[in-house]
């Protein structure tokens, strides 16, 4: 993403000084890119001017955007219903979970799947009743269903690290913090498993990290998590949280960027107490990441800095270019050049990422 086309999505996300200019069409596309454009419609509509028009490219893209959403929502609710008879409890992670619980307006956050994490032990009945409904597994993923253009990723643990173990070593968090702290609540009208605020954020900061920050939305559902935060006014319990979860540096990254460019009113003692130990590289990183540069392969590159020992480094560094075939075969199509090609072409990115000398 262009640092200045992100920089413009934030100064229209959160105006400060007077009335934004109207984005251009090169920005709406950015606000598509990035998952926000309906949130800065909403924002151009209420906030800057009402009369602004939308490209048609753009229009149909929205309108694409909430007939998915539309589905994804009924699919989410017969899916409620149907764990629930089953007594197969069930969280919904991200997504809704997050559109209805921090969003004016659910319709404003988008979403491309529907995640559910399940208790191992009920894994082989989740999947069964997916396929009662009519999702069936894709050729990617065992774990990955689908039915009439609508995808169910189905998780036994929150992080991702069926896929990639070494993630195991960055965190204490797992399966059965999600399910013990989870509250009762409500997703589209039906009884739901939600996360509490000092667990869900510094997962969502996670995620965020996971995929190197490369989408402003998850960055944005984070600023305004945020403000529930201060709104209930559990920083203390959640700066508890990062450290008891030990994901300060991936909050302090999300925290840092959502104060400063979102306007989350994170207080200065939180980033105080959460700031990591930066070698100089880092803070070139760190700098870089603040001023909106996609900076390569910055989840690998912080990941590497939290794992607790060198060999758990060397660990995770060797699954980072070498992945399981499964784990290939959902992030590169290798059927046609085989182990090889994606061999090189992983040693080719993380050259690219250690001669990258601007961020060290």
């Amino acid at each position: 993403m262009n640092p200045s086309a992100r920089e413009g999505l934030c100064r229209l996300l959160v105006p400060r000084d007077g009335v934004p200019p109207v984005p251009d069409k090169a920005l709406w596309q950015a606000a598509v890119d990035e998952g926000v454009a309906a949130c800065l419609w909403q924002r151009c509509r209420h906030d800057i001017d009402r009369r602004v028009t939308l490209p048609d490219d753009v229009r149909v893209e929205l309108r694409e955007h909430s007939m998915h959403l539309m589905l994804a929502r009924q699919s989410l609710r017969t899916l409620l219903v149907g764990f629930a008879a089953a007594a197969c409890p069930v969280i919904c992670l991200r997504g809704q979970a997050v559109a209805q619980t921090v969003y004016d307006s659910p319709a404003l956050r988008g979403q491309n799947d529907i995640d559910l994490l399940v208790m191992p032990h009920h894994v082989n009945g989740a999947a069964m009743l997916l396929r009662q409904a009519g999702y069936m597994p894709t050729p990617v993923y065992p774990m990955l269903f689908e039915r009439g253009g609508m995808l169910v990723d189905l998780h036994v643990e929150p992080l991702g690290i069926e896929r990639i173990r070494s993630w195991a070593y960055l965190t204490p968090l797992n399966t059965d913090d999600f399910f013990r702290h989870a509250v009762c609540g409500e997703l589209e009208g039906q009884e739901a498993l939600l996360l509490p605020l000092r667990l869900h954020l510094p997962y969502l900061c996670f995620h965020a990290l996971k995929h190197s920050f490369e989408r402003l939305i998850w960055l944005w559902d984070i600023a305004l998590m945020s403000r529930r935060v201060t709104a209930e006014e559990g920083w203390d319990d959640l700066v508890a949280g990062m450290c008891a979860y030990r994901l300060e540096r991936p909050c302090f990254y999300a925290l840092s960027y959502v104060q400063e460019h979102l306007g989350a009113s994170v207080p200065e003692h939180v980033l105080a107490a959460i700031r990591p130990r930066m070698s100089r590289s880092e803070h070139r990183l760190f700098e870089r990441f603040m001023r909106h540069e996609t900076v390569p392969f910055l989840a690998e590159r912080l990941f590497a800095r939290m794992m607790p020992n060198a060999r758990m480094r060397a660990m995770f560094w060797y699954e980072t270019v070498l992945p399981r075939r499964e784990v290939r075969q959902q992030v590169s199509d290798t059927t046609e050049y085989g182990i090889w090609h994606f061999i090189r072409k992983r040693i080719r990115q993380l050259l690219t990422a250690l001669v990258d000398r601007r961020g060290g």
